[in-house]
């Protein structure tokens, strides 16, 4: 197991060092003041269904405009994706009226991707009617809708046909990094009965050597794994507060976090 213990925060409190090659992934996305008046028919034909409207973790095309994608899920959760965009704080509390007024939905949940700049983004969570974390193909984990000390995982990623967790039976949830934590990190849950459910294990994650040929990544490689971590640590922090808020046990019963 990796620790990192508090440099964590240290090293991601400024991340205007992090640079990145000229790779297509990294273009600056579309200004809301060049495709807002798209969003409105693009809203209205959706139809109807539950959305979430993410940000990204950091914009470094300009630091003054956040990432917002709205997108559509469906039952497998093939998300549709209406609108990507960079937004001022002002266009954001727009695009939040806008959805209200244009969407025909059962509930709009917010959460985070874990995005850099424009580049694709792997996983992400939703925090607001429900709790979920999810991927670019489907949802992991899901709050029971009808019982909210059920936490739904999804059959087609491999758990067993309609398994279930129940909140009061988390022992902890853990982020667990390899020896070299650019070649696995993995979110997971393990319950009182010390059974573990991993929730995402990524791999190999898309990073060059160093130019002094080492084994080890460049700094700005190194920036973009420990964003990667970032989202990780999160989508643990959220679901932390969903079933300590949830339990009825209070939280100082309980060593939730295991990093």
């Amino acid at each position: 197991m990796y620790r990192l213990g508090g440099i964590i925060c240290n090293q991601l409190s400024d991340l205007s060092s992090v640079k990145r090659g000229p790779d297509a992934r990294f273009f600056p996305l579309p200004l809301f003041s060049e495709v807002g008046e798209s969003v409105v028919p693009d809203l209205k034909s959706a139809g109807y269904g539950d959305y979430y409207h993410v940000t990204g973790q950091y914009y470094d095309h300009d630091p003054s405009l956040t990432r917002n994608i709205v997108m559509k899920v469906g039952e497998s959760f093939k998300p549709k994706v209406i609108l990507d965009a960079a937004l001022s704080d002002s266009e954001i509390k727009i695009l939040s009226n806008i959805l209200v007024d244009s969407l025909e939905c059962r509930h709009i949940s917010s959460g985070e991707v874990d995005s850099i700049g424009s580049e694709d983004w792997n996983y992400g969570y939703v925090l607001g009617h429900t709790f979920a974390i999810f991927s670019t193909d489907d949802i992991v984990l899901e709050q029971d809708d009808q019982n909210k000390e059920l936490m739904q995982l999804n059959s087609r990623r491999g758990f067993p046909l309609g398994q279930k967790i129940w909140l009061k039976d988390i022992e902890n949830v853990f982020v667990d990094l390899s020896p070299r934590p650019w070649d696995t990190q993995t979110l997971g849950i393990r319950t009182l009965s010390d059974q573990i459910t991993v929730l995402k294990n990524e791999r190999d994650l898309d990073v060059q050597d160093s130019n002094d040929g080492d084994g080890e990544p460049s700094h700005e490689d190194f920036g973009l794994i420990m964003m990667t971590l970032n989202g990780s640590l999160k989508q643990l922090h959220k679901l932390v507060y969903v079933a300590t808020k949830t339990d009825s046990r209070t939280p100082q019963s309980r060593s939730m976090y295991h990093v």
